[in-house]
C-alpha cells in the first residue's frame, strides 16, 4: 500500500511520462500482489487518480448534464466513475495475458490545443501474441495530465458509454439510469452493459483530438 502513497509526477512531466509512471506502478502491483483481487483493487485505485472522471461523466451525459443539480452531478460522477474504471480494467484483463506483466510500448505522443490536449499512443502485446493499440486522450489539469478517454484498436471507451447512456435515457429516464448504476454499485460491479436485455452496445470509432506531433521522444518499455 506504500506504493499508493507515492507523490504525483513532477509538474513539468509531459503526458507520456505521467502515463509511463502509471504503467510502472501497475506493473509493480502485478508483480508483488499476493492474489488477483488485491492487484485489481490497487490498480483500480491507481487508475482513479489517473482518470479525469468528472470530464468523462459530463461527456457521456450531455446534453442532460446541464439540467442536473450539483448534488445530482456529484452522484453521477461517483457512480459513473466506478463504471468507467471497471470497464477499462475489464478490457485490459480481457485482452492481456494474466501469467506475466504486460509488455507496454509507448510509441508516440501528440500535444495540441495550446498544450491542453494530448494523445499518447501505446502498443501492448495481447495474450495471443498480437499487438493491441491503446491510445490515451489526456487533458492538462493544473500541473498534471489526466486521461478522459481510452481508445482500444480505434474504438473509444467514452463514445461507447455515451451511446449506452443515450439508449437507456431513450428507453427509460435519468432516474432509471441512476437506479441501474446504483444497483451495479450495490452488487459490486456491472454485469455487462448499461443497456437492457434487448439492447446492444454501440461501438464507435474514436476521433483523434486536434493535436500536432510533439518532438520525437524515445519510448521506453516499463
Amino acid at each position: 500500500m506504500a506504493l499508493m502513497a507515492r507523490p504525483s509526477p513532477a509538474a513539468s512531466a509531459p503526458p507520456r511520462e505521467q502515463l509511463d509512471d502509471f504503467f510502472r506502478k501497475a506493473t509493480t502491483v502485478l508483480s508483488e500482489a499476493s492474489h488477483a483481487s488485491q492487484a485489481h483493487h490497487e490498480i483500480r485505485q491507481l487508475a482513479r487518480v489517473l482518470f479525469d472522471v468528472p470530464r468523462a461523466a459530463r461527456r457521456v451525459l450531455e446534453p442532460e448534464w446541464s439540467a442536473l443539480s450539483v448534488v445530482e452531478r456529484e452522484e453521477f460522477i461517483r457512480l459513473f466513475g466506478d463504471r468507467l474504471l471497471w470497464g477499462y480494467l475489464s478490457i485490459v484483463r480481457g485482452k492481456l495475458p494474466r501469467d506475466r506483466p504486460p509488455a507496454i510500448r509507448l510509441v508516440g505522443e501528440e500535444v495540441g490545443a495550446g498544450g491542453r490536449i494530448a494523445l499518447v499512443r501505446t502498443m501492448v502485446q495481447a495474450k495471443d501474441g498480437t499487438d493491441v493499440r491503446f491510445d490515451y486522450v489526456m487533458t492538462k489539469a493544473g500541473a498534471n495530465w489526466l486521461v478522459h478517454d481510452v481508445v482500444v484498436d480505434g474504438v473509444s471507451l467514452i463514445e461507447n458509454y455515451r451511446a449506452q447512456v443515450a439508449h437507456v435515457l431513450r428507453a427509460s429516464s435519468y432516474a432509471g439510469l441512476v437506479a441501474r448504476l446504483r444497483s451495479e454499485a450495490t452488487a459490486g460491479g456491472p454485469s455487462s452493459t448499461l443497456q437492457d436485455e434487448s439492447g446492444t452496445a454501440a461501438v464507435r470509432p474514436a476521433r483523434d483530438p486536434p493535436v500536432q506531433p510533439a518532438e520525437p521522444q524515445k519510448a521506453e518499455t516499463p
